[in-house]
This record gives C-alpha cells, sequence and structure tokens, in this order.
C-alpha cells in the first residue's frame, strides 16, 4: 500500500511539472528532427531565431559613396516606421556569389536590394517572398510600368522597383553643329559626318568605359544595324549580309576615334575644345558631372542626349526565410515613398521607380538638356525580362571580343566573324 502512495505521489508531481513548464517536450529529439527536416523542405528559410524584436537584416551592395547616402536614408525611414534595422553593404563585383551562396544555406537577410533583372531568378529558386499578401500591394501600381514588369512571375510581384539608371548617349551641341547636324546620329551617314569632323579637329569622337559591358554594349546597339553580341548572332538566321556589312565598315570607321577609360568615363559640360564631344555613360553620371562644375550654369554646353536600350534598374525584395514579412514591407513602403524616392534621387541622381515622380523630374531634365523628343525611358519591346536573359549571357561571353575591338587588337570583321562562328 505503501508503494502504491509513492507511484500516485509521483505521479502527481510530474503532472504538475508538466502543467507549469509550458516549455517541456516530451519528444525531445523527435521534435529537433521534424525541425531539421522542415529546414530541409525549405532551404530557403531562415536560420535566425524567430524572436519578434530581432531587427532586419537589410543586405546591399554599393560605393562606399552611395550607401553612405543610403544608410542615413534607411535609418531615417527605419525610425519612422518603428523598426529596427541593420544593414549590411557587400562589394558589387562579387555580390551574386555571395547572394547565391547565402541563399543555398538559408542565412540570407530580411531584405535584399536586387538588380531587376535577377528578381525572376531568385524568384523561380523559391527564395522571394512574393509581396502581393503583403501592405506593398498597394502602392505597387503607383510604380513604373517598364520596371514593375522586371519583377513580376507567374502572376505574383517579387520586387518593389525603388530606382533606376539608363545608359544615354550625350553630345556637346556646338560639336553636332559643326558638324551639319542638329541631333545625335540616327544612320550611317550622320555617323560618318561626325567622324570627320572629328578627324578635321584633331580630337577623339567619343568615349567610353570600356569595363562596362553593358554601356559598350549599349552603344554597338545603337548602330545601324544592331551591332552587339546578341544581334550579330541572329544575323545568321536573318541573313541580312548587307546590312551587316554596313555596320562593320561604320564600326571599323568610328574605332580609332574612340577613346577608352578603365573607370566611368568623363564628360565635360563645358564647351571645351580639348575635350571629347561624345560620351557613353550612365545618365546620373552625367548630372553629377554637371552639378559638380565651377562653371556659370549660364555659360555650359547645351547637352544632347538620347536613352540607349539597356537601362539598370534595382528592386527591394524580401527574403522567403524572413520571419520579419510584416516589418520588412513597412520599411519599404517608406523606402518607396514619394518624399523618399525624390532624396534618394537628389543625392544619388538614380530616378525613381513612381511614376508620379519620375514624370515630375522628367519635365525638369527636359528644361536643362535636349533630350530626344518622344522617347520612352525604356526599351521599345515591353517583354523585357524574356529578351534579358539570353541577351545578357551572349553579352558576358562575349565581352572579351568587344573589349578586343575597341582597343583594336581585332577588326569589326574578326569581331563579327567570331560571335557568328561560335557554337
Amino acid at each position: 500500500m505503501k508503494r502504491r502512495h509513492q507511484v500516485v505521489l509521483f505521479a502527481v508531481l510530474l503532472l504538475s511539472l508538466t502543467i507549469l513548464s509550458p516549455s517541456f517536450d516530451f519528444r525531445g529529439s523527435q521534435l529537433n528532427q521534424e525541425r531539421d527536416q522542415e529546414k530541409d523542405a525549405f532551404p530557403g528559410s531562415s536560420s535566425r531565431n524567430e524572436d519578434a524584436q530581432a531587427p532586419l537584416e537589410i543586405v546591399v551592395a554599393m560605393s562606399d559613396e552611395e550607401f553612405q547616402a543610403f544608410q542615413k536614408i534607411a535609418k531615417e525611414v527605419a525610425a519612422s516606421q518603428l523598426v529596427e534595422i541593420n544593414l549590411r553593404n557587400e562589394k558589387p563585383d562579387t555580390y551574386k556569389h555571395v547572394l547565391d551562396l547565402e541563399f543555398s544555406l538559408g542565412e540570407n537577410g530580411d531584405v535584399v536590394l536586387l538588380d531587376s533583372e535577377e528578381v525572376q531568378y531568385y524568384a523561380q529558386k523559391g527564395y522571394l517572398y512574393p509581396l502581393n499578401g503583403t501592405t506593398l500591394s498597394k502602392s505597387l501600381g503607383d510604380t513604373v510600368v517598364g520596371l514593375r514588369g522586371m519583377t513580376e512571375w507567374n502572376g505574383y510581384q517579387w520586387g518593389m522597383p525603388f530606382d533606376f539608371d539608363p545608359y544615354i548617349l550625350a553630345a556637346q551641341s556646338s560639336f553636332l553643329k559643326r558638324a551639319g547636324l542638329e541631333s545625335l546620329p540616327r544612320n550611317k551617314d550622320q555617323w560618318v559626318k561626325l567622324t570627320q569632323q572629328a578627324v578635321a579637329e584633331g580630337t577623339p569622337l567619343i568615349t567610353m568605359n570600356i569595363n562596362d559591358m553593358y554601356g559598350t554594349n549599349a552603344w554597338l546597339n545603337h548602330l545601324e544595324p544592331k551591332m552587339a553580341p546578341d544581334q550579330v548572332k541572329r544575323t545568321q538566321i536573318d541573313s541580312q549580309t548587307g546590312n551587316l556589312q554596313q555596320g562593320i565598315q561604320l564600326m571599323n570607321q568610328i574605332q580609332p576615334l574612340i577613346k577608352l577609360e578603365s573607370t566611368n568615363s568623363e564628360f565635360s559640360p563645358t564647351a571645351d575644345q580639348n575635350g571629347t564631344p561624345m560620351v557613353i555613360s550612365l545618365l546620373s553620371q552625367l548630372l553629377s558631372a554637371d552639378q559638380a562644375s565651377a562653371v556659370d550654369k549660364d555659360s555650359l554646353e547645351r547637352i544632347f542626349f538620347e536613352t540607349l536600350e539597356t537601362l539598370n534598374s534595382r528592386s527591394l525584395v524580401i527574403t522567403a526565410g524572413s520571419v520579419e514579412a510584416e516589418e520588412a514591407s513597412r520599411w519599404i513602403e517608406g523606402m518607396t515613398s514619394a518624399t523618399t524616392q525624390l532624396k534618394w534621387y537628389q543625392q544619388v541622381n538614380r530616378l525613381p521607380a513612381k511614376q508620379q515622380e519620375l514624370d515630375l523630374e522628367s519635365e525638369k531634365l527636359v528644361g536643362r538638356y535636349d533630350m530626344t523628343k518622344g522617347q520612352s525611358w525604356f526599351p521599345t519591346t515591353q517583354d523585357v525580362p524574356a529578351a534579358t536573359t539570353e541577351s545578357h549571357a551572349l553579352i558576358t561571353r562575349f565581352h572579351k571580343k568587344v573589349q578586343q575591338f575597341l582597343k583594336g587588337e581585332i577588326t569589326a570583321n574578326q569581331y563579327v566573324d567570331s560571335i557568328r562562328t561560335t557554337n
């Protein structure tokens, strides 16, 4: 009887411990095994401790100067949205490698700044959280359609467009006038007039960054016919050999007059006879050079520019493994508000991704520069994401050949032949 009382007493004590300790779990290793299985089933899941008070981890890749401006604005937005954040800036040249590794290990942050063209890739991998179910769905409609289309996949929106920076062809108006042109070149004959004028003045015709494969590709695509690697490759099917020969002749004529830079191309907004009269650059570079000029604004050279078919766009995404999706969407909403978009543009000269703010700033640019009338900031084709996968692979593949041509190490004929004969 005494032993029976001891058993009952032990059972009562055990029951009491169970009730008083809700975290006590008899499953032990079985529960841990189940959690491990969940982690294996969802490789994008975060390995961070699921603490509701944990700060958002935001990962970007920017220059030190740009990150300094971003950091200040990001913290201001976080304070206004009552969100705590940690910012991490990776090196741009290793950014994709770092992201791929962290996503595969499930150690990614909550919010990542991606090139808009990369959003679909990471969404298809299951690494991103769809924005349709967040508060961001209300403001997505205010973004530029051409940018929003780059972040859509499978009927969902996977990124919030943040900013963009188009490649441009710019020229000093006085040089165009001396060459007998009233606008930027549209065909081979007009380019020939410019080359003849540059030779007569003993100056290079155009400056470009030899290491910027998207910038040099944008210029090649501007020539008629389009001479970028992906377009040259298509001539195997089209067999437009006549047009292709005209493009080859034009490339060979311009090549000796190209001034190559190893970094972003400098372009003087003043009528400097010793400077290069034309440039391929990002719009932000032109605006920064203009703003940095110490010359009286009224005496600045009138600049003609038009956008090329390549642009650099970035979007903010929420990772699939984030346990702070609500806080992340609030912070992104603040970062893409009208006030913040304009502040960011004023500091780094990258155009806003919100349509209303873009329209406002576009009107100001028309007053300062001679922009091609009626030209959109975006390529005429709306199917940008589908077109970029193949073309960007070819741009990367043949970048060395482009560099060799620009340096004069190979002729335009050799450049074209190397592309058309490569499987």
